[in-house]
């Protein structure tokens, strides 16, 4: 049984993809591998997430933001929500993509500049202001902001990653 080079280039397209995201899960979760500035960590996965979806479209971005998801929550031991999130994203950026928008590092960075904030805030809020911790306030301006930060100034070395993936892929 021989595949077709065309489903062949798919399968290693999205295995590399994939792969990506098994190592940014990585980086991302454990303490020490990522460097972090000034104690501030970056959220690789979002920045993935939205520079694949962009290039593999709405249904197969979708995926790959449940997969980042699983990825995150299972090292995050959160009820799902990342997967949920991370899904939505997928599915809105390649969607985006596919209805009125371009693929260029541009388009890239203002998604990212509008779903990062999303999750950060998100995150802060339901679990400083609703959960009642002191120092809220503090904690956004000393960790969450720069976070924000940090976080969408790697979107494009990872837009620049995937496409040249996609583009070694479709070349050969």
């Amino acid at each position: 049984m021989t595949l077709e080079p065309e489903r062949k280039k798919l399968i290693l397209r999205r295995g590399s993809l994939a792969l990506i995201l098994l190592v940014l899960s990585v980086l991302q979760n454990t303490d020490g591998f990522f460097p972090q500035m000034f104690g501030v960590r970056a959220l690789l996965l979002i920045p993935a997430v939205i520079c694949i979806a962009m290039f593999e479209r709405d249904l197969p971005g979708m995926l790959f933001g449940l997969f980042a998801g699983a990825l995150w929550d299972m090292n995050a031991g959160g009820a799902s929500f990342n997967a949920f999130y991370l899904l939505t994203v997928g599915f809105i950026c390649g969607t985006l993509i596919n209805t009125i928008m371009r693929n260029n590092i541009i388009t890239a960075s203002i998604l990212a500049v509008v779903f990062t904030p999303i999750y950060i805030v998100g995150y802060w809020f339901f679990h400083y202001i609703v959960g009642g911790l002191d120092q809220a306030g503090f904690m956004f301006i000393r960790y969450y902001l720069p976070s924000i930060f940090y976080t969408v100034l790697l979107l494009p070395p990872m837009f620049i990653i995937v496409r040249s993936i996609e583009k070694h892929f479709s070349e050969e």
